[in-house]
C-alpha cells in the first residue's frame, strides 16, 4: 500500500514537472504524503500488542518509519514543485514573448516591404509624370528659343554686311591715330631733349652767376672794410687836430 502511494506521488512528480503540463499536482503530493503517514501509523498501531509491547514495538516503530518516510517524500516532492514550475514558467513565458516579438518583427517587416514597395511605385509614377512634363516643356521652350536664335543669327549676318564698310574705316582710322600718336611721341622725345639741353645750360649759367657774386661779394666786403678803415683815421685825425686847438 505504502509503495503504491510513493509510486503515485513519483508519477505526479514527473507530471507537474513536464514543460508541456496544464496543471501541477503539488497538493495531490502533499495529500497522498499525509495519506501514507496515517496508513504507516495504521499499520504499526495494527500490530501493536498492548500485552506484548516488547515484540511488538519493532512493528510499531516500523510503521511510523513508513508514515514519516512518506510524509517526507510528499513535502519534498511539493518545494521542488514548486521551485522547478516557476522557472519553467518563466521559461515559457520568455519562449513566448520571444517568439510573439520574432512573430511581430515579421509582421512588422511585411508591412514595412508593403509600404516600400507601394511607396516605390507612388515615386516612380510621380518621377514618370514629372519627367514627361519637363521633356515637353523643354521642348515647347527649345522650338520658341531655336527660332529666335535663327532670327538673331540672319539679322546678325545682315548687320555684319550692312557694317563691313564701316569698320574698315574705322580701322584705317584707328590706324591714322596710331600714326599720329607716334609721331607726337617722337617730337616729344626731341622736345624732351631740347628741353632738358636748356636746362643743362641754365644750371651751368646759374653756377657761373653764383660763382661771380661769391667773388664780387669778397672784393665788395674788403673794399668796405679798407673804406671803414680809412674812415676811422681821418676821424681820429679830425679829433686830435681839434683836441689840439
Amino acid at each position: 500500500m505504502l509503495w503504491i502511494i510513493v509510486l503515485l506521488m513519483g508519477v505526479m512528480f514527473i507530471l507537474s514537472i513536464k514543460k508541456n503540463s496544464a496543471r501541477y499536482y503539488k497538493n495531490e503530493i502533499v495529500s497522498l504524503g499525509i495519506l501514507g503517514t496515517f496508513v504507516g501509523i495504521a499499520m504499526g498501531l495494527y500490530s501493536f500488542d498492548a500485552l506484548n509491547i516488547k515484540d511488538s514495538m519493532p512493528a510499531l516503530i516500523n510503521g511510523l518509519k513508513t508514515a514519516f518516510v512518506t510524509s517526507g517524500i510528499g513535502i519534498s516532492l511539493s518545494i521542488l514543485i514548486s521551485i522547478i514550475r516557476p522557472v519553467q514558467q518563466n521559461k515559457t513565458t520568455l519562449a513566448d514573448i520571444s517568439a510573439n516579438q520574432e512573430k511581430m518583427i515579421e509582421v512588422l517587416e511585411s508591412s514595412l516591404n508593403n509600404i516600400a514597395r507601394s511607396a516605390n511605385r507612388d515615386i516612380i509614377s510621380s518621377l514618370e509624370q514629372v519627367v514627361k512634363q519637363f521633356n515637353q516643356n523643354l521642348t515647347e521652350q527649345f522650338g520658341q528659343n531655336f527660332k529666335e536664335l535663327n532670327s538673331a543669327v540672319k539679322a546678325l549676318v545682315i548687320w555684319q554686311s550692312n557694317y563691313k564698310e564701316q569698320i574698315q574705316l574705322n580701322e584705317e582710322s584707328v590706324t591714322q591715330v596710331l600714326n599720329s600718336l607716334t609721331t607726337v611721341t617722337k617730337m616729344q622725345g626731341q622736345q624732351e631733349k631740347n628741353i632738358s639741353n636748356v636746362i643743362g645750360n641754365l644750371a651751368r649759367s646759374s653756377a657761373d652767376i653764383t660763382n661771380n657774386l661769391s667773388k664780387s661779394s669778397i672784393v665788395i666786403t674788403n673794399n668796405l672794410k679798407q673804406s671803414t678803415q680809412i674812415v676811422e683815421e681821418n676821424i681820429q685825425l679830425l679829433l686830435r687836430e681839434a683836441n689840439g686847438r
